[in-house]
């Protein structure tokens, strides 16, 4: 019971219930104008037609009166009362004292006493109760004068019946508005309960919790997609960084292991010392590259290097590091060949894209057997550029196409080769950052990867300065 109060307050607090009430407001006034233009339409319409009527007959009589003089005129007033005894219309034939000469009327209306033209007054007739009449009055020769008029009682009821069918109009509409609105708050506080309960449930430490899809597509459900999108990217995330420092572990362990007991033999003998400290240094060099490469990568992910871009000529690029490497491919007596050489230019950071395509290019070079082929091709589609590295080695299982690109993945067949795993995963972040993709494809024989890049990577600010 205590709860019902707090609720009722919070979801009077809602947007979704503010905004009801603004269509609840809007709708009165549509509501207002609908009546408003339906009265002067219907009631208007009436009032006219029942000045149309007075305004015929007072024509008709004066004709008549033209035509028959004062005799003739008290005979066809007398008809015409004759054909409505119920008192719809009233008639009134009187001489310059306003004394009564012939019609329905016992006496010449107070208000009416000086007035020529349409008057509206209300009297007794017919011994009924008190009416309201609207008439015309019309002065007859120079000493008579005619009042002609209509019963309004039927107009008067119909005022009365739109009046109350606007007022409970308006009242059931915003009592729907209301209903409607608090409805409507209450199903978007419960979904943003639910949201709430899930996000709740993840801060406890239940990654694997989602926000549950109702299949409304409305904003709520694209609204939950996104979260739960997102939600499932933190905890891949989160699976990586487990994953790496797992791997950070394990691939140190060795060579920080072989490193301690050279030491250790080192304190014990003076044999070979030359030697074995050059092996210290060496094993000292892999572990500083790997912690390099993790904070080039770190750095990278950042948009750290977002500030060094520019626009180059990408067979520079291509043709700088292949120059690097031709020396390696020639002596495992591998082909390396440049395909196509476009001239064209990208927006983007040099040196990381020289250290991605170097990458790539070094994986080509050490997993393509003696006498192999490497081809490098350059290719411009719409607003992208496509740069391939092609070998003929062995390729790579369909199922590790994106595990290979994680930090630290290396494949069963690629223990035999020095490497930290750590190089395509520097070339996925340096695509990443460049707004671009990294496509893995087997060929017979070989693998191919792709750096898919946009010619024009957008937003050329810095992230740091916030212009």
């Amino acid at each position: 019971m205590i709860h019902a109060p707090m609720n009722a307050r919070l979801l009077m607090r809602t947007s979704a219930f503010r905004l009801a009430l603004v269509y609840a407001a809007l709708f009165v006034v549509s509501a207002l104008v609908l009546f408003a233009i339906l009265y002067w339409a219907t009631i208007g319409s009436v009032g006219r037609q029942i000045d149309a009527t007075i305004e015929s007959e007072i024509l008709g009589l004066a004709e008549q009166y033209e035509r028959r003089g004062v005799t003739g005129l008290v005979d066809v007033l007398a008809e015409r009362v004759r054909r409505s005894p119920d008192g719809g219309a009233i008639y009134l034939f009187a001489d310059s004292n306003l004394s009564p000469l012939a019609g329905n009327l016992r006496r010449w209306p107070t208000l009416a006493t000086d007035s020529t033209g349409q008057i509206e007054f209300d009297t007794t007739h017919n011994g009924a109760g008190v009416s309201r009449f609207r008439a015309n009055i019309l002065s007859v020769g120079r000493d008579y004068r005619l009042l002609v008029g209509r019963d309004l009682r039927e107009l008067t009821e119909l005022k009365v019946v739109f009046e109350r069918a606007a007022v409970w109009g308006i009242a059931v509409v915003l009592i729907l508005a209301i209903a409607g609105g608090a409805l409507m708050s209450a199903s978007a506080q419960r979904r943003i309960a639910i949201i709430n309960r899930t996000a709740r449930q993840i801060m406890d430490g239940e990654l694997n919790e989602r926000i549950p899809i109702t299949g409304s597509r409305d904003e709520y459900h694209d609204l939950a997609i996104m979260i739960n999108d997102m939600l499932s990217k933190i905890e891949i995330l989160l699976d990586n960084v487990r994953h790496v420092g797992d791997s950070v572990a394990h691939d140190l362990k060795t060579p920080l292991t072989r490193l301690r007991n050279r030491l250790e033999s080192l304190s014990h003998t003076e044999l070979s010392m030359s030697s074995e400290l050059e092996k210290c240094v060496a094993e000292s060099d892999q572990l500083l590259a790997t912690f390099n490469a993790l904070l080039r990568i770190a750095r990278i992910e950042s948009g750290a290097y977002r500030t060094a871009f520019s626009t180059l000529n990408v067979m520079e690029l291509v043709d700088g590091v292949c120059e690097l490497y031709r020396a390696t491919a020639d002596e495992k007596r591998v082909t390396l060949s440049i395909v196509s050489k476009p001239e064209v230019l990208i927006y983007g950071d040099r040196d990381l894209l020289t250290q991605a395509f170097a990458n790539l290019l070094d994986n080509a070079v050490k997993y393509t057997p003696y006498g192999g082929s490497i081809s490098i091709d350059i290719n411009e589609l719409g607003g992208q550029i496509e740069l391939a590295v092609s070998d003929s080695g062995g390729g790579v299982p369909a199922v590790d196409h994106l595990r290979i690109q994680q930090r630290f993945v290396r494949l069963d067949t690629a223990r035999s080769e020095p490497g930290n795993g750590l190089g395509l995963s520097l070339v996925k972040a340096v695509v990443d950052q460049h707004k671009g993709e990294l496509r893995t494809e087997n060929l017979d024989p070989g693998l191919r990867m792709t750096m898919i890049l946009p010619r024009d990577t957008g937003d050329t600010r810095s992230p740091a300065s916030g212009l």
